[in-house]
């Protein structure tokens, strides 16, 4: 039952993200505050050189992030979910996603084809019962440095907020960078900030780059 129901997230997913995806008429409403507990992030330029937050954590992979993430979640917090590409699906929690797979990335996480050759490692976790009240992807960046990363970023984002959407629409998008990594989420307000502020906690260095309204 959850493979089928999986199914269809994924095949509304696709329907949602593959039309009009470069029309200029987006909600793009730039950075925001609100929701984020902005008093968690730390600004790596803030940080003495040398100095490490007490609660950073050194990251093995993509799926370890989202994985963490997912496991500090309060029961009243935690919704059905499921994680993977096609070809790698995991209907109980947070999975790899192959980041080679550009339409994939594109259709089912906003992630833009045209960024993949700057990615090693991905994974994925979405709302097992509708995609767009909840979709986190994470993606390692080969980068030289934070700029690079940054740029990564800047690319996805624009990508998601391009987007025109169905089977309901996404209210937020946050985006969040810690180290090589970027982490993009859109979904109903309440829980893209739930998650935000539960990344932030988990690893020190973390920051939200963007926080967009895409729904009014």
């Amino acid at each position: 039952m959850k493979k089928k129901l999986l199914l269809i997230t994924m095949t509304c997913m696709m329907l949602s993200l593959a039309g009009c995806g470069n029309e200029d008429d987006t909600n793009d409403t730039g950075n925001t505050s609100a929701g984020v507990g902005t008093e968690s992030v730390v600004d790596d330029a803030s940080k003495s050189e040398g100095e490490t937050p007490e609660n950073e954590v050194v990251i093995g992979d993509a799926l370890e992030i989202l994985t963490t993430v997912w496991g500090s979640y309060e029961e009243a917090d935690k919704f059905p979910v499921a994680g993977g590409d096609s070809a790698n699906q995991n209907f109980e929690g947070p999975a790899a996603f192959d980041a080679a797979n550009a339409e994939e990335l594109d259709v089912t996480l906003g992630f833009p084809a045209a960024q993949v050759d700057n990615i090693d490692d991905a994974a994925s976790m979405m709302n097992a019962m509708m995609a767009n009240n909840f979709t986190a992807g994470v993606y390692h960046v080969k980068a030289e440095n934070k700029e690079d990363v940054e740029a990564v970023a800047t690319a996805v984002k624009e990508n998601v907020m391009a987007k025109q959407w169905m089977c309901g629409m996404p209210e937020k998008l946050v985006i969040v960078v810690i180290d090589d990594y970027v982490i993009s989420a859109f979904g109903l307000g309440d829980t893209i900030d739930t998650f935000a502020n539960k990344t932030i906690e988990t690893y020190g260095n973390a920051y939200v780059l963007y926080e967009e309204v895409i729904a009014q």
